[in-house]
């Protein structure tokens, strides 16, 4: 049995909790993890989890409640397919790159489709494998996963499987193609009006955001922000570009604490503008409007030396190529 503990430290002692269950173990044998670090605690010959088999699992493994370091390891993307207590962990795929997600689409999404065509060949562990399938849509963040499931699931078995196996096929090549970079530098939004009335704009930020990640996001809004400041030398520029700066910062620091990333993640097009619901909790949301602000402080600033139309112009497209770059 694995479970996934986050590191606390006070006093200088290092410990983590093990939820759901509360109970705690001691990390300081160095080199000790860092306070904040994941990591993935193998309990030996543990099947069974709860407060009372823990407490006897300690009370054998590691009476004076420190952890012994053969027992755990820094967590990694894979460890959320078998831990016990993943469910409470999956938000750390939204923060992974690009890459580390590839790469275990990859490595587990190969060994789910092993597991699937050894059920088809006549295995005895259906329930198990879906249950596999589930978790592994769940931590690539698959937004049409659930839907999919859901109507697979009112299938004869075999039927069933047959779907999953095509399911977790697509899941994996939608993790794994490259980000159509080229196609996003090729096609700059080139609308002449405000970002915040822009389908255009709203059309190519979409794309974006649905080739990053939230790690990846997080990085070009703060950037876009740090831009918009410098080139409206703040503090002494028109009014309408400093509040424009100060909204687009407001919104990049909610987008570092949004609980969820969704708005941008499914397929096809977005919404039209006019359907754009404001959800601060949504970090594609908050993402979108912090670098629309960004524009207008940038065009805001840029109209002392340009008309309104190409200021706007310039803006997005400086922005974008400034994602693109990152």
């Amino acid at each position: 049995m694995e479970l996934i503990a986050r590191v606390e430290g006070t006093y200088g002692v290092h410990f983590v909790h093990l939820a759901p269950f509360g109970v705690r173990f001691e990390t300081n044998v160095r080199p000790r993890p860092a306070v904040g670090q994941l990591i993935t605690i193998t309990l030996a010959g543990l099947t069974t989890v709860n407060a009372e088999s823990l407490d006897q699992w300690r009370s054998l493994h590691a009476p004076a409640g420190e952890l012994p370091r053969h027992f755990y390891r820094p967590t990694a993307l894979a460890d959320l397919m078998s831990a016990g207590n993943a469910e409470l962990w999956f938000e750390v795929a939204r923060e992974a790159s690009a890459d580390t997600l590839a790469a275990f689409a990859l490595d587990r999404g190969g060994v789910l489709l092993a597991e699937i065509r050894t059920e088809l060949a006549g295995g005895d562990r259906f329930a198990a494998v879906v249950a596999r399938a589930q978790r592994f849509a769940r931590i690539l963040g698959i937004p049409y996963a659930a839907a999919a499931l859901a109507e697979l699931a009112q299938l004869h078995a075999v039927e069933h499987l047959m779907g999953l196996e095509h399911a977790v096929v697509s899941w994996m090549r939608a993790t794994t193609e490259p980000a159509p970079d080229s196609d996003l530098a090729r096609d700059l939004p080139d609308d002449r009006v405000s970002a915040g009335v822009s389908t255009e704009w709203l059309q190519w930020w979409w794309r974006f955001a649905r080739s990053s990640t939230r790690t990846d996001l997080r990085e070009v809004v703060e950037a876009a922000v740090a831009l918009a400041r410098t080139e409206c030398r703040y503090g002494t520029r028109n009014e309408l570009a400093r509040e424009a700066c100060d909204e687009a910062a407001r919104l990049a620091a909610l987008m570092r604490i949004a609980t969820r990333a969704e708005l941008f993640a499914e397929p096809p097009f977005p919404l039209p503008l006019a359907d754009l619901l404001r959800d601060e909790l949504d970090a594609h949301y908050c993402a979108y409007t912090a670098v629309t602000h960004a524009a207008h402080a940038i065009a805001a600033a840029l109209r002392a030396e340009m008309d309104t139309g190409d200021a706007n112009q310039h803006a997005m497209q400086w922005i974008a190529k400034l994602a693109l770059a990152r």
